[in-house]
C-alpha cells in the first residue's frame, strides 16, 4: 500500500529536532553505561555542549553514594527489557547539587542493546515536600488529631521514637522507654503472633493485622501496621509501628497529643505515617496553593500528589465543593481552628465528612496556611440521628411524644406555615374503666388501635402524636381554614366513639376535642397549645364526646 502523498515524513533529522528541543534530559548509551548521545538539555546540566560528553560513563556522572543504586536499576533494565524509574543526585555546572528523576529502558539497533534514558530535574519539588514535613508547626498541628500509637524500633527491637500515645501505653516518661524493648519494658515476652509480624516487616514485607490486646482489666482491639524502614541497597535497618485503637476511636483521637520529631529521621517516619493513616491531610500554604497530599486525600480528589502540589484548592476540588468550604477556609487563614461537618448526597444516603482546618504559624506567630484534615462520620451521624429520632417517639404506639411533638410545631412554626396550622388536643373518655375491668395489657393494646385510628384520619404530611396517658394530640399542616380542623374533630370523635375489638374483648370509650386555629406573630407555639388545652377542657366539661373551639 502506498503512502498518501499528504501525509508527513518522520524523518531522522525532524526525530533529533524534537528530542533535542526538549526540557528533560535525554541519552543513548551502551550496556556498559558509555554516552553516545546527549540532547543539548542533558549537557547544559553539566556545562558542557553535546559532542564533549560522548564517551563519558553516565554512571561517573551521578554522585558516588548513588552509583551503586544506578547500576543496579541499570542491571534490572539490561535482564529483564522493562523500563524503571529512579532518581539520583548529580552536580551541575553551577556547582550545585541537583535531584534528577529517571526512567530507563532498552533499545535495540543492528542487534545491539542500548540503555536509553529520559532525566527531569525535581530539586525543587522536593525541596519543597521536605520544606513542609521539616517544619514544626505542620508536624504539631496533624499529629494533634491523629488517633494512633505512633513508634520506631530498630533491627533489635529497641524504641527509638515513641509519642506520647505510645508512653501512655507503657506508664513511662518517653526518656525511659527509649533504648529499651517491648520485652524490658513490659516484662514479659512478646506473644508468638507479633513476633512473626516482627520478623516479616524485617525481612521487607509491610504488615497489616488485628490484634487483641489486655490493658489493666480490660481487652482492647487494635489495628497494627508495620511498614518497613529501607535504606540504600535494600537493607531493612528496622520498622515503623502505628496502632489505632478501633474499640474506641474518640478516645483514641483525644489519647493522642504531642509528638517530637528528632531530625531527619523523624521527618522520615511522619511520611510513612501520614500515609499510612485513613484521615485525609492536605496542607495549603498563605497563597493558597496546596503544599502536601497524603495518599488518603489523593484516593478522595481521584489525583496524584504531583497533580495536586501546588494547584489552588478549587482545581482540585472544584469551585463548587470549595464554596462550601470557603468560609471556613477563610477563619483558618485568619488564625482560627475550624472543626465543622459536611453533608453529601448519595444513592446509598446521605454521607457525612467532619473536616479540621488548624492553622500553621510561623516563628512571628504569621499564619502561613493551614493543614486541612477530614474523616468520614457518616456511621456516627446515622446512629445519633437514629437514637435522636427514638428518644423523640412514644415506644407503645410509635407516634411523637411529647418532646417530639414540640419541637415539630416550633419547625413548622419557623418554616413560616404558623398561620395555617390547626391543633388537636384529644381525651379520651371512659379509657380508666378499661384498665381497672380489664387490665393494663387490654389498655396498652386499646392505645396502639386509638393511635392507628388517629392516624389514618390525617395526611402523612400532618403529626399524630400521644403526650403521656391517654392524652393524643394532631397537629394539622396547611389545613386553610378552622372549619377543616373543625371537620378533622369531629371525624376523631365518631372515629374513637366506634367500639373496638381487641380480640375477644369488645371495647367502648369516646373522646373529648380542643381544637385550636393558627399562630400569628408575635406569638409562638404555647399559645396555641394553651388554648388547645383550654378548648379541651370546656368540651369535657360540655359532656365528653364532643369538640371545642
Amino acid at each position: 500500500m502506498s503512502r498518501p502523498e499528504s501525509a508527513p515524513i518522520v524523518t531522522e533529522g525532524r526525530y533529533r529536532a524534537i528530542v533535542e528541543a526538549q526540557a528533560e534530559l535525554v541519552s543513548l548509551a551502551s550496556a556498559d553505561g558509555t554516552l553516545i548521545y546527549v540532547n543539548p538539555a542533558y549537557a547544559r546540566h553539566f556545562a558542557f555542549v553535546p559532542e564533549q560528553m560522548i564517551g563519558l560513563s553516565l554512571f561517573e556522572l551521578v554522585l558516588e553514594a548513588d552509583r551503586p543504586g544506578v547500576r543496579r536499576v541499570v542491571a534490572e533494565v539490561l535482564a529483564g527489557g522493562k523500563s524503571l524509574s529512579t532518581e539520583s543526585h548529580i552536580v551541575s555546572a553551577s556547582g550545585e547539587r541537583r535531584l534528577i528523576a529517571w526512567t530507563t529502558g532498552v533499545q535495540f539497533e543492528d542487534g545491539e542493546m542500548l540503555l536509553h534514558s529520559v532525566g527531569r530535574d525535581v530539586t525543587e519539588r522536593k525541596a519543597l515536600e521536605r520544606e513542609v514535613l521539616d517544619s514544626e508547626a505542620f508536624v504539631r498541628s496533624i499529629t494533634d488529631s491523629l488517633p494512633l500509637r505512633i513508634a520506631y524500633a530498630d533491627r533489635d527491637l529497641r524504641y527509638r521514637f515513641v509519642n506520647r500515645a505510645h508512653c501512655l501505653r507503657f506508664e513511662r516518661q518517653r526518656e525511659d522507654i527509649l533504648g529499651h524493648t517491648r520485652d524490658d519494658l513490659l516484662g514479659s515476652p512478646t506473644p508468638a503472633e507479633i513476633r512473626t509480624r516482627i520478623d516479616a516487616v524485617l525481612t521487607g514485607q509491610a504488615q497489616r493485622f488485628e490484634y487483641e490486646e489486655e490493658i489493666g482489666d480490660a481487652t482492647r482491639h487494635f489495628e497494627i501496621q508495620l511498614i518497613p524502614d529501607v535504606g540504600l541497597g535494600g537493607h531493612v535497618r528496622g520498622y515503623f509501628y502505628t496502632g489505632l485503637d478501633i474499640t474506641d476511636r474518640v478516645r483514641a483521637e483525644q489519647a493522642l497529643r504531642d509528638l517530637t520529631l528528632q531530625a531527619q529521621q523523624q521527618s522520615n517516619i511522619f511520611r510513612l505515617v501520614a500515609d499510612a493513616i485513613p484521615v485525609t491531610v492536605a496542607v495549603i500554604g498563605a497563597d493558597g496553593r496546596y503544599r502536601f497530599a497524603n495518599r488518603a486525600f489523593e484516593a478522595y480528589c481521584g489525583l496524584p500528589s504531583e497533580r495536586i502540589i501546588g494547584c489552588t484548592s478549587a482545581e482540585v476540588l472544584g469551585e463548587e465543593e470549595v464554596a462550601r468550604r470557603r468560609p471556613f477556609m477563610a477563619r483558618a487563614f485568619a488564625g482560627e481552628s475550624v472543626t465543622f461537618e459536611l453533608d453529601y448526597a448519595g444513592t446509598d444516603g446521605t454521607k457525612w465528612l467532619q473536616l479540621s482546618c488548624i492553622p500553621m504559624r510561623l516563628g512571628g506567630g504569621t499564619v502561613d496556611g493551614f493543614v486541612g484534615m477530614s474523616l468520614d462520620i457518616t456511621n456516627q451521624r446515622r446512629e445519633q440521628d437514629r437514637l435522636t429520632e427514638l428518644s423523640q417517639r412514644d415506644p407503645l404506639t410509635g407516634l411523637l411524644n411529647r418532646a417530639g411533638f414540640e419541637l415539630c410545631l416550633d419547625r413548622r412554626i419557623q418554616e413560616g406555615h404558623g398561620a395555617g396550622l390547626g391543633l388537636l388536643y384529644i381525651d379520651l373518655d371512659r379509657f380508666k374503666a378499661v384498665n381497672d375491668r380489664h387490665g393494663h395489657p387490654a389498655g396498652d393494646r386499646l392505645l396502639q388501635m386509638v393511635a392507628q385510628r388517629l392516624t389514618n384520619l390525617v395526611r402523612p404530611t400532618d403529626a399524630v402524636a400521644r403526650l403521656g396517658g391517654d392524652e393524643f394530640a394532631i397537629l394539622l399542616v396547611d389545613s386553610g381554614t378552622r372549619s377543616i380542623a373543625e371537620a378533622v374533630a369531629i371525624k376523631v370523635v365518631a372515629a374513637i366513639g366506634a367500639p373496638f375489638d381487641a380480640g375477644n374483648l369488645n371495647l367502648d370509650i369516646g373522646a373529648s376535642v380542643g381544637v385550636a386555629f393558627g399562630v400569628h406573630p408575635p406569638s409562638d407555639g404555647r399559645e396555641l397549645i394553651e388554648h388547645a388545652d383550654a378548648m379541651l377542657y370546656r368540651a369535657k366539661e360540655s359532656g365528653r364526646g364532643r369538640h371545642a373551639s
